[in-house]
C-alpha cells in the first residue's frame, strides 16, 4: 500500500481537477492563507477527499515559508495562536503535515506546542521530515498522537527521470516494509508523471 500527499495546495483551483483526474484517493495537504484556500478546501470536501493541513513552519535556510508561518523565536501562546488560525482556516482537515520546517520541526519545545493542539482537536500529524533533525514524528508519538513520516519526495527533482526513478523508490519501500509515504507536488511534471505511473502501479 501506498499513499501519496500532495503539497502545497492553496493557490491555484486548476490544479485540483488535475489531481482529480488521476482517479485514485490521494491525501490533499492545503496552506491555509493563501488566495485559493477556501476554494480548494470547499472543492476537496464535495469529493469527500482527506485534506491536510499545510503548516508553514521557520525553515533553517532563511526560505520564506509563507503567511502565517510559525517560527521558533515565537512564544507559547503565539505558537498556539497561530497553530489555531491556521487549523480553522483549513477546515475539514483530518491531519496536519509541515511546510518546510526544517528549523521549527527541530526544536522540541516550539514543536510540543503546536502538537497539543493537534491532540486537543484528535487530527493525525504527518512530519514530512523536511530535516533529519526533526522531532516531530518522536514527540507526536510520545505524546499519544496517530503520526507517520514521509519516506520519499517524489519531486525534489522536478524532471521526469527523477520522479520516475522516486516513484519506483516508493512502490520498493512499500513492497518491503507493506506500506510506504510519498510526497509531491502538483507541478505540471510531476501531474504527468503520476498519469502514467499510477495505472502501471495499479
Amino acid at each position: 500500500r501506498v499513499a501519496i500527499v500532495i503539497d502545497g495546495l492553496g493557490r491555484d483551483l486548476a490544479e485540483i481537477d488535475s489531481l482529480f483526474a488521476l482517479d485514485v484517493p490521494l491525501s490533499y495537504a492545503v496552506l491555509p492563507f493563501e488566495v485559493e484556500t477556501p476554494s480548494v478546501v470547499a472543492a476537496l470536501e464535495r469529493q469527500g477527499a482527506e485534506i491536510l493541513c499545510h503548516l508553514p513552519m521557520e525553515p533553517t535556510n532563511g526560505e520564506d515559508p509563507g503567511p502565517g508561518a510559525l517560527r521558533s523565536a515565537m512564544g507559547d501562546l503565539e505558537l498556539r495562536a497561530r497553530t489555531e488560525s491556521a487549523l480553522d482556516a483549513v477546515g475539514g482537515a483530518v491531519g496536519v503535515n509541515n511546510h518546510m520546517g526544517s528549523g521549527l520541526s527541530a526544536d522540541p519545545r516550539a514543536m510540543r506546542r503546536v502538537l497539543a493542539v493537534i491532540a486537543e482537536r484528535e487530527l493525525f500529524f504527518l512530519d514530512s521530515r523536511t530535516s533529519a533533525r526533526s522531532v516531530g514524528y518522536r514527540l507526536a508519538g510520545e505524546m499519544g498522537i496517530a503520526t507517520a513520516e514521509r519516506q520519499v519526495f517524489l519531486d525534489g527533482d522536478p524532471t521526469p527521470r527523477a520522479i520516475r526513478a522516486q516513484f519506483e523508490r516508493l512502490l520498493g519501500l512499500a513492497g518491503q516494509h507493506g506500506a510506504a509515504i510519498a510526497i509531491g507536488h502538483p507541478h505540471p511534471s510531476t501531474l504527468a508523471q503520476l498519469a502514467e505511473l499510477i495505472p502501471m502501479a495499479k
